[in-house]
């Protein structure tokens, strides 16, 4: 539901009318395009005969209204999730989202206001997403097992932006029920029958479940340290809030998303009308980087749970070194990507193995906040990734500046450029100055009834971990 906007803004847009537009305004003799890679007779949406007369801004702003609405969730969302439990949180807002994606070809037609509004609320309705899902990793994933669960859980996220990407394209050009409206109409169908799903079969805890075994229960809640009671939780907000552990997180998830959602967004069109392939292909080549992506994430929690298990490295140790590889490797070949200009075979080559080395980061940074705010993740989580939401605001914005003609690479190698910066920024801040320790204001039961005490710090961890 997120991704189908960003394939389907290239049918949507009558690029050719943008073009002319910004001719009339400014001279076209410095613009660098890659017209040769154009195949005759071939279907391509650089042929611009799309309906809206949106320029490069508008387009950026309908990106980033998704953002706009998805900052607002963040901290209310994991707040909720950690108070209340996560399953109605998770489940209405995804219900919001998906009712607003279905209405999104109906709003677009009507008026670009109404458009913005439609992918505000669904921004709105997924917000509350990645709160919910730390705040159902602190209640379900054994310590041991942190970084490999949370992994499988995200993996959604790649596959969401695989299918959206490869989907979307073919799905368009079936010109079933207008052709870019029909993506919206399948995502939002599948994200409404999803939610009927999660509402019979998801839950909030071990202890809320009615079929775990008693051994399933006893095994997470003793390497929790954590009774899993349902008595509400009080936040910590004034600690959260003074913790520097929690704002080194701030500031990497904010380079961390800058990266991501912009990429995420606005591949297709550097794709499509950056490097000049048709909209088959363009579909194809954006969700090679989440293939690879994916890959990276999967191998890089598997070695970094096997790692911990065998006291190779210390959990600090490793969690820094995963975000290295990640971030710097991403700043390395987003670099590389500027440099290939329009050779097609090269900038989808480095792109992927940009997107591919930041995968790796997300067993460091990303599950160091379970490692460090404990039973209070979703809310931690909430204030980690509102900071991440601004990036999905500024990414979009930049793009705009650098791409008022989205034809011209020159604008596109000065976007990779400066998403490269971010990275190291990013990466920088948590090697130097991130830790995963258990924070003291995390350490205790809120109802002052027990400690919580992550397994790796019991005696008992050994035993536990091999059951």
């Amino acid at each position: 539901m997120r991704q189908n906007v960003s394939v389907a803004m290239l049918a949507m847009v009558n690029d050719t009318y943008v073009t002319q537009r910004v001719s009339w305004n400014s001279s076209m003799e410095t613009l660098e395009t890659c017209q040769q890679n154009i195949v005759p007779n071939t279907t391509s949406v650089t042929e611009g005969d799309g309906k809206f007369l949106w320029d490069s801004h508008t387009q950026e702003l309908i990106f980033a209204a998704f953002y706009y609405g998805y900052i607002f969730a963040q901290i209310p969302g994991g707040w909720l999730a950690d108070k209340y439990g996560m399953k109605w949180v998770l489940g209405f807002g995804f219900l919001l989202s998906s009712a607003c994606t279905l209405l999104g070809p109906v709003a677009a037609m009507a008026d670009f206001r109404w458009y913005f509004v439609t992918r505000f609320f669904s921004g709105l309705g997924e917000g509350v997403s990645f709160p919910s899902m730390q705040a159902l990793w602190s209640k379900w994933a054994h310590p041991s097992e942190r970084s490999s669960l949370s992994v499988t859980g995200f993996a959604g996220f790649n596959f969401g932006k695989i299918i959206g990407n490869a989907l979307s394209g073919f799905l368009i050009n079936l010109d079933v029920a207008g052709g870019w409206p029909f993506t919206f109409y399948i995502y939002g169908s599948c994200g409404v029958l999803w939610v009927i799903v999660w509402s019979f079969l998801g839950y909030s805890s071990p202890a809320d479940h009615p079929w775990i075994s008693v051994e399933e229960r006893k095994y997470l809640e003793e390497g929790l340290r954590f009774s899993g009671s349902k008595s509400k939780v009080s936040v910590p907000w004034g600690a959260m809030l003074t913790s520097p552990a929690i704002w080194v997180l701030v500031f990497t998830q904010f380079a961390y998303h800058t990266g991501m959602i912009t990429l995420l967004a606005n591949l297709p069109l550097y794709f499509s009308d950056g490097i000049r392939v048709p909209i088959e292909q363009t579909g194809v080549y954006s969700a090679l980087p989440f293939i690879f992506q994916f890959v990276a994430m999967v191998t890089g929690s598997y070695l970094t749970d096997r790692l911990l298990a065998r006291e190779v490295i210390g959990k600090t140790a490793i969690r820094k070194l995963m975000s290295a590889i990640g971030f710097f490797s991403g700043a390395f070949f987003l670099i590389l990507t500027g440099f290939a200009r329009c050779n097609i075979a090269m900038s989808v080559a480095f792109v992927t193995l940009a997107m591919g080395g930041i995968g790796a980061s997300f067993s460091g940074h990303y599950v160091s906040l379970l490692d460090a705010a404990g039973i209070y993740a979703g809310s931690a989580m909430g204030m980690m990734n509102t900071a991440g939401t601004l990036g999905g605001i500024v990414g979009p914005y930049i793009v705009g500046l650098f791409t008022e003609v989205q034809s011209d690479i020159t604008g596109w190698q000065k976007v990779m450029w400066f998403l490269a910066g971010v990275y190291v920024f990013g990466g920088l801040i948590f090697v130097l100055f991130g830790t995963t320790r258990l924070q003291h204001w995390a350490s205790l039961d809120q109802g002052g009834e027990e400690e919580y005490i992550p397994l790796e710090d019991s005696k008992a961890g050994t035993s536990l971990s091999n059951k």
